[in-house]
């Protein structure tokens, strides 16, 4: 029972891959171009959607990365001979890290303060190039690729300069290398924006791949300068005056400004001076500056931060990894090189021929164990240990009339025209290449299920499993009033979707989400727009007025798909609380129908199962031949010892006969003595 078992769940095994339709939901991907050459490659999920791609890569996402002269060794000190102490500033992705170097701080030392401040966003390190004379260099690079991360410098005390041989670019910064200052809000108060300027100020804006020059004069008011940004920026940049607080701010996307404007001559950005003291002491603005390398050789500048750029079907897309998941469900890109490639999407119908093989395989390899112990030899007279036993007999015809009968499944048929048709269309495992031979083998023919596998696969998928799909996503939230703002900064707010994070505590723009409105309808309204800002791909959210069980109106978030993907939604459990949401995981399942390899599990599942109170018919066999030998041998053991307690009674009556025919003998032998001595005293 044990072996048949073992046979028994190996072939139930290869039948749940068929039948619950993880063998259909396999993608396999074939490219236009492979090894080295490949511009790209690209993985796709069970479950997504069969397509094809075609991807043109321009250009790869880099890190930045910058190395130092040449030193004799890591503990040499950074401070040379008359430098003093002091420190300098590394800035990457809107974060400023200081960088404080003393008379003791060795260049070792120096990689582990970058490393450390940076919390690794940065990576120092000091390697050994071999080098003659001075062979450590002191190497920095971002940790990830992409222009979000380039990394850029002041240096008040000259240390970058004079220890490292980094020259940072100030007054004359070339143009392809600008990365400008970052400005904040004003602190002086504007009394009147009517007022002039009283100075003549040009500066640049910067927001995103985008810039414009504004000039003003001495003449101008407050109020001219800003028309004159929004009317010249076309409202992406703005200059905005709070009557409140009375001061200035810009408002954009990705806002910088350097305070002058690039002369066409040098191709270099200047300074202005009077523009440099109305941003300081005029407006107040605090201003962070951040430079690149006067690096004109590249001999420090190795390489330089940049996005991947490459098109999807024609359209153009940036990234900043080479990595990319945002692209479609489940599928993965990732760019190596430049070049144009081809991608096709396909189900993996190799992986599907092999389940049949193996199919076969078992179901031979578990028949001959059924011959074996269900045969009777006519000759020998010698019966196999389960023969007759009809829980066992009974296994080949089941699975035999259940994989060859010939069903009715709805299909497609063609006219002579050429017109497809809804249609029911009988069809058998005979049809996709499965037969057995005269002696009862099972064999597999690879080219027959292939050519029918190609004709319709959806067809096949609806035979071998009856699968409709995944079941549909359905995430709803609580019934909240909405009758307060929420605050979202530095709490958690994030959705996690088609392998994807979206991080909702922030703006479409960076900035920390905030749920204002004047009523809770226009509140839901801007928790509505500011998820589907987002916009994720499948993902349907949606925003339903109710009536509270304690009275008034309230509001309740929903999400829907049906592409199959994981739902997750987490974040701070108050906050999410305040507009009706919890943290939650959801993993869509598979639908199933009744296929043939799905009735076919059910069958099986109908003997081997052992779930309590639904026992398969082995199962049950098996607990009754258990029971039989443990009552058998309960049997075994009070017989065994009835016999052995007769034996002793046995054996203590011959000890007494024995002792008894001793006695008798003695007795004999004496009479036999007399009876001869009385015979000699006569003659």
């Amino acid at each position: 029972m044990a072996e048949l078992n073992t046979k028994l769940l190996s072939f139930q095994t290869q039948v749940s891959t068929l039948g619950d339709s993880t063998a259909f939901a396999k993608r396999s991907v074939s490219a236009s171009v492979t090894g080295d050459s490949a511009a790209a490659s690209l993985t796709a999920s069970s479950g997504t959607s069969v397509q094809n791609l075609n991807v043109n890569v321009t250009q790869i996402a880099e890190k930045d990365v910058y190395q130092s002269k040449g030193f004799t060794a890591s503990t040499d000190r950074v401070l040379g001979s008359g430098q003093t102490a002091g420190k300098f500033t590394l800035e990457q992705n809107g974060k400023t890290y200081t960088i404080n170097v003393d008379a003791n701080t060795t260049y070792q030392d120096l990689a582990d303060k970058i490393n450390s401040v940076s919390d690794g966003a940065i990576q120092a390190k000091v390697i050994n190039t071999g080098e003659k004379g001075n062979p450590y260099r002191l190497t920095i690079s971002s940790k990830e690729t992409g222009e979000d991360n380039a990394i850029s410098f002041t240096d008040e005390n000259q240390i970058l300069e004079k220890s490292l041989g980094w020259k940072v670019a100030k007054d004359n910064i070339p143009a392809d290398g600008f990365s400008g200052y970052k400005v904040g809000s004003g602190t002086n108060k504007i009394a009147d924006v009517n007022a002039t300027l009283r100075q003549d100020v040009k500066f640049t804006i910067f927001s995103g791949d985008k810039s414009w020059e504004i000039s003003a004069s001495s003449t101008d008011t407050y109020q001219n300068l800003i028309d004159k940004i929004n009317q010249t920026t076309n409202g992406e940049v703005t200059l905005s005056y709070s009557t409140s607080g009375r001061t200035l701010s810009f408002v954009g996307s990705g806002v910088k400004i350097f305070e002058g404007t690039k002369d066409a001559q040098s191709n270099t950005y200047k300074a202005d001076a009077n523009t440099q003291n109305f941003f300081a002491n005029t407006l107040g603005m605090s201003t962070t500056k951040t430079y690149t390398l006067d690096d004109a050789n590249g001999d420090y500048h190795i390489k330089k931060a940049q996005n991947a750029e490459f098109t999807l079907d024609g359209i153009k897309m940036v990234r900043q990894s080479n990595t990319i998941k945002d692209i479609g469900a489940g599928l993965t890109l990732t760019l190596k090189k430049t070049g144009e490639i081809n991608f096709d999407v396909k189900q993996d119908t190799e992986s599907l021929a092999k389940s049949m093989e193996e199919l076969a395989t078992a179901y031979n390899d578990l028949m001959t164990t059924l011959q074996n112990y269900t045969k009777y030899d006519v000759d020998t007279k010698v019966a196999g240990d389960l023969q007759g036993v009809s829980e066992v007999t009974s296994i080949r015809s089941q699975i035999v009339n259940s994989l060859f009968q010939t069903q009715s499944v709805e299909g497609k048929q063609t006219d002579d025209e050429g017109n497809e048709t809804k249609s029911m269309v009988m069809v058998s495992l005979q049809d996709y290449g499965l037969s057995l031979s005269e002696s009862g083998v099972m064999q597999f023919n690879q080219s027959t299920f292939d050519e029918k596998i190609a004709s319709d696969i959806d067809f096949a998928e609806s035979f071998f499993a009856g699968v409709s799909g995944f079941e549909e996503l359905n995430v709803v939230g609580q019934n909240v009033k909405l009758d307060n703002d929420v605050d979202f900064t530095g709490k958690e707010f994030k959705i996690v979707f088609n392998d994807t994070t979206y991080d909702l505590s922030k703006t479409k723009d960076g900035a920390d989400f905030k749920l204002t409105g004047v009523t809770p309808e226009e509140r839901a309204k801007n928790l509505l727009d500011h998820i589907n800002s987002f916009q994720i791909e499948d993902l349907n959210v949606k925003i339903q007025e109710l009536n509270m069980a304690s009275g008034g109106k309230g509001y309740v978030l929903s999400f829907k798909s049906d592409n199959g993907s994981d739902f997750e939604l987490k974040g701070d459990k108050d906050k999410l609380a305040e507009i009706g949401l919890e943290a939650t995981k959801v993993t869509p399942q598979l639908e199933e129908g009744t296929g043939v390899f799905a009735d076919l599990k059910t069958i099986l599942t109908g003997m081997t199962s052992t779930t309590s109170g639904k026992e398969g018919s082995l199962t049950l066999y098996d607990k009754r031949l258990t029971a039989e030998i443990k009552s058998l041998n309960e049997s075994k053991t009070k017989s065994q010892e009835r016999i052995d307690a007769r034996y002793e009674t046995m054996a203590e009556q011959w000890l007494q006969y024995d002792l008894i025919i001793s006695k008798l003998k003695s007795q004999a032998n004496q009479i036999t003595n007399m009876i001869n001595a009385m015979s000699q005293n006569n003659s």
